[in-house]
């Protein structure tokens, strides 16, 4: 056997490595130690058979079969052994082989430069290795995420590489003699096809990773809009007991004059204590003239003492919100949310947080600032964070500001965090002028 004989047997072990690789990593991969053994003990199985069919048979006639001793047992293996479906398999088994053109084209560069067999293979081992690196780390979750996002995107993105797949056999393998001296059909078309799939895949990839992270974006904004309302009914029933409770007031002071007067000065002082108790809890301050920021307000500044915080509201908001206000109660509640954990647990003087809210010139400007402790990167215009379930409300407050054409900033700067909004008045009647 001559040495260009034992690089070809070499090269063809490595690209049946590759494309056996490539195509159980295109349809999702091995799950347990199991089925990555069966697909590593199918590399010289496949081998094995090749090598007794060209014994017997002849290298052509082994070309001839190939489907069938080769890519139909490892359509049946991923079916059977890696669980998955026909339609994955198969178009896994057709995207391999569309990849296996990528090494061809150094083998055949280097051998149009060269006119070296020798070089030429030596050229396609160096080349076949980090062309796998490189289709396993930019193609194959693209190609997989690609194919099973929906059963029409299978059928969509399989149909190239069966085309690919049949028009490859017919013009190299069955009917070479009829395509050989249209040198264009052969060469052109395959690289040209080979290329589109590829780029397709990957920006249909990033687009549609894109559309999963707006529509999740979505879903969230939503579910915290619906516990806003929530929580937003929840403070006006509060706010309809003070109003009962100051209706009621002359009840109370008779109930209490009665027991002054007879003597029950002890459960005078006791019905006292839990009245006094009970408007505390229910007390609503009015710090403008609109009526959920003051319900914000009162709510946030209750906790914020609980805390120990110092919490600074500045307020000027007309009864008519720029936003409706399940929104508005979602982006105020967020932002004060963030700021009172940030400063919890703080000693002064780094238990502040300053709120301010006011309208000027048809805008609604909010701003909120809070010190932090520790390293706050801000990573495409949000604080970023490793913990899992935080940072959704910056990105509600965010997608919030834009659904109304408004601007959101947040910046940290000398130990600092501010979070700054502008909304503009809608035209609606009576706000032009506001």
């Amino acid at each position: 056997m001559t040495f260009l004989s034992v690089l070809m047997v070499i090269n063809y072990s490595l690209v049946l490595i590759y494309g056996l690789f490539l195509s159980a990593g295109i349809a999702g991969g091995w799950q347990t130690q199991r089925q990555r053994n069966t697909i590593i003990a199918l590399c010289p199985t496949l081998l094995l058979v090749q090598a007794l069919g060209a014994i017997f048979f002849g290298v052509d006639m082994v070309q001839r079969i190939y489907p069938v001793i080769v890519h139909l047992p490892l359509v049946l293996i991923l079916i059977f052994v890696l669980k998955k479906t026909v339609g994955i398999a198969v178009v896994s088994v057709l995207t391999a082989y569309l990849c296996c053109q990528f090494p061809n084209w150094a083998k055949m560069a280097i051998d149009y430069l060269t006119a070296s067999p020798v070089v030429a293979e030596i050229g396609y081992m160096v080349v076949i290795v980090p062309c796998f690196y490189l289709l396993n780390r930019f193609m194959v979750k693209a190609a997989h995420r690609a194919m099973t996002f929906t059963n029409n995107s299978l059928l969509l993105f399989g149909s190239l590489p069966l085309f690919y797949y049949l028009f490859d056999y017919v013009t190299t393998v069955y009917f070479k003699s009829a395509y050989h001296s249209i040198a264009a059909l052969q060469d052109f078309l395959p690289t040209a096809v080979c290329v589109f799939y590829i780029v397709f895949l990957s920006a249909y990839h990033a687009q549609e990773e894109k559309w999963t992270q707006a529509n999740l974006q979505n879903t969230l904004l939503r579910l915290e809009l619906k516990q806003s309302a929530i929580g937003l009914e929840n403070m006006r029933q509060t706010a309809r007991r003070a109003a009962v409770y100051q209706h009621d007031m002359r009840h109370h002071m008779l109930a209490i004059k009665g027991f002054l007067e007879t003597g029950e000065n002890a459960h005078a002082m006791d019905y006292v204590q839990k009245i006094t108790s009970n408007l505390e809890k229910i007390a609503i301050a009015r710090y403008c003239e609109n009526s959920l920021v003051n319900l914000l307000c009162s709510s946030f500044r209750s906790r914020a003492e609980e805390l120990n915080i110092d919490l600074t509201i500045k307020a000027k908001v007309s009864p008519k919100a720029v936003i409706p206000d399940t929104e508005l109660c979602s982006l105020l509640s967020n932002g004060l949310e963030n700021a009172l954990q940030a400063v919890e647990g703080l000693a002064p003087p780094h238990n502040w947080v300053n709120f301010y809210c006011e309208e000027k010139l048809n805008k609604l400007l909010i701003e909120i600032k809070n010190p932090y402790q520790g390293e706050l990167v801000i990573k495409d215009g949000l604080p970023w964070t490793e913990r899992e379930g935080h940072g959704y409300g910056c990105r509600s407050i965010r997608t919030i500001a834009e659904h109304h054409r408004g601007l959101c900033t947040m910046d940290a700067e000398n130990g600092v965090f501010t979070l700054r909004v502008v909304l503009p008045f809608s035209r609606q009647p009576g706000r032009e002028n506001d």
